[in-house]
């Protein structure tokens, strides 16, 4: 008898195909350290799958929004981008820092910085001055979007189709008729121009809030908003809150031919609108 007789069949090392959550692993490695965009074909030669193979995990990737896959090809979705850390808002923050002071001066209300993470909003910059012991808010806190003015003026900047599917991504289920009271909010602050307004009858806790989305190279990439507690003065505040917007809007793109004369807000317009 040989030694390879010996050994028992069961023993034998034997070539094992990838199990299913290793391919998903190599797919999204892919993206994880190549480029943007890529189609089927880079995807299949980077990753050793056959075709058929990849373009089904592919296709179930994008209905989880782990990818995202348009005329370019595909690339991370929406649940990869979310996940991706460390991020670096200090260039938001050093734009933001001054004015921001300077409207809670203006305002006499607590003033903010925010950044859509997920389907949350994410406190960067608090400055309450006198008003800050009447709003909870605080650095580094977490809300869900939708229930927040911030939330709603970083969310009307996204695509419908994006909105669903952060919210549909994200620890809460909403139900469809949640997405669609949820659209028809955005729809209006989308016809302000993105400003987002709650009086404070509306709040349980007599908080009226406004905010502004803050617009980069790449379109929306924070809001700012200010809170008091009772009622506001909006024709008084709106604008505020939409020249400070603005202003941080351009550090972040100096140059940009136009955004003055497009940017300013009407009084009439705004005041007396609930979103």
């Amino acid at each position: 008898m040989t030694r390879s007789d010996s050994i028992p069949t069961s023993d034998m090392p034997r070539e094992q195909r990838p199990s299913v959550a290793e391919r998903f692993t190599q797919i999204l490695d892919v993206f994880a350290s190549g480029p943007d965009r890529m189609f089927l074909e880079e995807i299949t030669a980077a990753t050793g799958l056959p075709r058929s193979t990849a373009f089904r995990l592919l296709t179930q990737l994008v209905d989880l929004h782990w990818v995202e896959h348009d005329s370019r090809g595909y690339g991370p979705g929406l649940r990869m981008q979310t996940m991706a850390r460390p991020r670096d808002y200090s260039q938001l923050r050093a734009a933001a820092a001054g004015m921001l002071n300077d409207l809670q001066i203006g305002t006499g209300g607590v003033a903010h910085l925010t950044v859509l993470e997920g389907s949350s909003v994410y406190f960067l910059d608090r400055i309450g001055g006198t008003a800050s012991a009447g709003i909870p808010s605080q650095v580094a806190a977490r809300l869900p979007a939708e229930s927040t003015v911030s939330g709603r003026a970083l969310l009307a900047g996204l695509e419908p189709e994006k909105v669903d599917a952060l919210m549909t991504a994200g620890p809460h289920v909403r139900s469809r008729a949640d997405l669609s009271t949820l659209h028809d909010r955005l729809n209006r602050v989308r016809q302000r121009q993105g400003l987002a307004f709650v009086p404070g009858h509306a709040c349980p806790m007599s908080i009226s809030a406004v905010a502004a989305p803050v617009v980069g190279p790449d379109g929306v990439v924070g809001a700012i908003s200010v809170a008091c507690r009772g009622t506001i003065e909006l024709a008084h505040i709106a604008p505020m809150v939409w020249a400070t917007a603005r202003r941080t809007s351009r550090m972040l793109t100096p140059g940009r031919p136009g955004s003055t004369a497009r940017t300013r807000l009407s009084h009439r317009t705004h005041v007396g609108v609930v979103n």
